[in-house]
């Protein structure tokens, strides 16, 4: 009893801090973390066809 109030574990795996930080919530990555890139209008696409320099095929 006296290692339990002194702070020492009394049951369990012993703490490990890295694998604590891995595992956390907040650093899993979700499909919801990665945003596709916005969507360009045809206006934008045409602009950057024309401002392109030509390359022959």
């Amino acid at each position: 009893m006296q290692y339990s109030i002194a702070g020492a574990s009394c049951m369990g795996r012993p703490f490990d801090a890295f694998k604590s930080i891995q595992h956390h919530p907040s650093n899993c990555l979700t499909s919801a973390s990665f945003t596709p890139p916005p969507h360009k209008s045809w206006l934008d696409r045409l602009v950057d066809f024309l401002r392109s320099p030509g390359n022959p095929l």
